[in-house]
């Protein structure tokens, strides 16, 4: 192999590994954790709210986040029982 061929493959295999750590998929079904700013104070809650929806958390923090937007004076647990009545409800209309 000449010297230019390794230099792109060396290219390749560096573009290729930035890409994957900016678009790492999350391990597992939980992905990333949350923060402790969006954690209940009491676990069942988010237990709860993940099993609702099947261990997404992406989508669990999205909804604590909007909520706490649309309400920043309730405390923690509002926002996840908040959630978890919203995806009741609109589940079983």
């Amino acid at each position: 192999m000449s010297g230019a061929a390794i230099a792109i493959c060396l290219g390749l295999c560096l573009l290729f590994f930035a890409w994957q750590q900016r678009h790492q998929l999350p391990i597992g079904k939980r992905g990333k954790s949350f923060s402790r700013q969006l954690r209940p104070q009491h676990p069942q809650l988010e237990r709860k709210l993940l099993k609702l929806l099947g261990g997404n958390q992406n989508t669990a923090a999205r909804l604590i986040q909007q909520s706490r937007l649309r309400n920043p004076d309730k405390p923690a647990d509002w926002h996840w029982e908040k959630a978890i009545y919203d995806l009741e409800r609109d589940r079983w209309r």
